[in-house]
C-alpha cells in the first residue's frame, strides 16, 4: 500500500522545479539539492567539507545527470530524513533557482574540480566541466613529460631539474591554477594566476586557502590587467618574491564567447556570471551596451590575440635559455586556450601561428566540441 504523501514537502518543490527546468532536469537538480541539504544544512549554517579523495569532477558534474530519478517512495524517504531547516532551505533554494534564475552551483556554493572542491560565489565564473577536463588532461601531459626529464636528470647525475613557471590567464575562481597545482608531480610547477577583476582574485585566494592542504605546487595570485600594451606586461607578472620570472607555459579560459552568442545564453548565466569573463570586451569596459557595435569582436578571438602577442613578448615562441635545454620544452605546449567549437579553433590555431608558435594541436571536449588549441615553438 503507497505510503501518505499528504505531507510531502518535496513533491510541491519538484513540480514548482518541473514548471521551471523540466521534469527530467527538475528531478536531477533536486537530487543534488537534498544531497546538499542532508550533508551540508544543519541548525541554518552551511559548511563547506574539504574533499581529498580524487574524484573526476567532470565526470562527478555530468553523471549526477544520468543517475534515475528517484521515486515516489525515495522522494518519501528523503522528506522523513529532512529536518524542518533543510526543508526550509530547499524552499529557499529552489526559489532562487526558478524566480531568480540562480544557478545551482551558486546555491550549492562549491563545485568539483579534479581533487580540489572550489567555492563559487557570484559574479565569478563558475567552473565547467570541459574546463576541468583540458586541465586535468594537460597535467597528464605535463607530468609525463616532466618524470621523462627527471628520469635523465637522475641517469646523468644532475640535480632535479627546476620547476616549470606556468602562468595561468584570466584565472577567476583559480579552478585551473589549483586543478594544475594539486595534479602535478609535486615540485614539479610553479604557478601564477592573474586576472583583472577584485571578485575573482579574492575568491581565488579564498580557494587557495580552503585547498592549500592538496597542493604539492607553489600558487600565487595577482591582479594584472592583461589587455594593456603587451610591452608593460612582463614587469607585473612576476611571483612576489621575485623580482622577474621567465615563462615556460601561459594556459587561459579567456573570454571566447561572441556577442550574437551572449544574447541567446540562459537567464541564468547573462544575470550571474561577470561577463568579462564571457565575452572579450574593450579594455576598460563591463558593459557591451555602451559600446558601438564595430567595436565589438565578432569573432570572440580578441584576446586570444593578445595572449598569442604575451606569449611572443615573454619569449615562449623562440626562447631557448641555456638550463631549459635540459627540460626539453619543445615538447611541452607554451600557449594553451580554451575556445568555443571548430571555427574558433581554426581562428586559434591561425594566431598562433602569425606570431611565432610554429605547430598548433586541438583536443576535443568528450562532447566532440572542439574545446582547447595548444601551441608549440619546435
Amino acid at each position: 500500500m503507497p505510503r501518505c504523501q499528504g505531507n510531502n514537502t518535496l513533491l510541491p518543490l519538484l513540480r514548482k522545479l518541473s514548471e521551471s527546468l523540466g521534469e527530467q532536469q527538475a528531478k536531477n537538480e533536486l537530487r543534488w539539492l537534498i544531497d546538499h541539504a542532508r550533508k551540508d544544512i544543519g541548525d541554518g549554517i552551511s559548511t563547506l567539507q574539504h574533499t581529498t579523495s580524487h574524484s573526476a569532477g567532470h565526470k562527478s558534474a555530468r553523471l549526477w545527470r544520468d543517475q534515475p530519478a528517484r521515486s515516489a517512495d525515495e522522494i518519501q524517504r528523503d522528506n522523513d530524513r529532512l529536518t524542518s531547516v533543510q526543508k526550509a532551505w530547499l524552499r529557499q533554494a529552489i526559489a532562487d533557482r526558478t524566480e531568480r534564475h540562480k544557478p545551482l552551483q551558486y546555491i550549492i556554493g562549491e563545485q568539483q574540480f579534479g581533487k580540489t572542491n572550489i567555492i563559487v560565489r557570484p559574479p565569478v565564473l563558475i567552473p565547467r566541466w570541459e574546463t576541468e577536463e583540458w586541465t586535468l588532461r594537460l597535467a597528464e601531459l605535463i607530468n609525463s613529460h616532466t618524470d621523462s626529464v627527471r628520469d635523465s636528470h637522475l641517469q646523468k647525475g644532475l640535480g632535479d631539474p627546476r620547476p616549470l613557471n606556468i602562468l595561468e590567464a584570466c584565472t577567476g575562481s583559480g579552478c585551473v591554477a589549483l586543478g594544475l597545482g594539486s595534479e602535478l608531480t609535486d615540485g614539479s610547477a610553479r604557478v601564477l594566476g592573474v586576472d583583472v577583476s577584485d571578485d575573482a582574485l579574492q575568491l581565488a585566494m579564498d580557494n587557495l586557502a580552503f585547498n592549500q592542504m592538496l597542493l604539492g605546487n607553489r600558487i600565487q595570485f595577482a591582479k594584472v590587467d592583461l589587455q594593456q600594451p603587451v610591452h608593460t606586461l612582463p614587469e607585473q607578472l612576476r611571483f612576489a618574491d621575485e623580482a622577474k620570472a621567465g615563462w615556460d607555459m601561459i594556459v587561459s579560459n579567456p573570454p571566447y564567447v561572441t556577442p550574437s552568442e551572449y544574447r541567446d545564453l540562459e537567464a541564468d548565466v547573462r544575470e550571474w556570471e561577470d561577463i568579462r569573463a564571457l565575452v572579450p570586451l574593450p579594455p576598460g569596459t563591463t558593459d557591451p551596451q555602451t559600446v558601438p557595435s564595430g567595436d565589438l569582436d565578432p569573432s570572440g578571438m580578441s584576446f586570444v590575440v593578445q595572449l598569442a602577442k604575451l606569449a611572443r613578448e615573454l619569449g615562449l615562441a623562440g626562447r631557448d635559455r641555456g638550463e631549459d635545454t635540459e627540460l626539453r620544452l619543445d615538447s611541452l605546449p607554451r600557449l594553451v586556450v580554451e575556445i568555443g567549437g571548430a571555427e574558433q579553433a581554426q581562428s586559434a590555431r591561425q594566431i598562433m601561428h602569425d606570431h611565432g608558435l610554429n605547430s598548433t594541436e586541438v583536443w576535443k571536449d568528450m562532447a566532440g566540441t572542439d574545446r582547447v588549441v595548444l601551441g608549440y615553438f619546435k
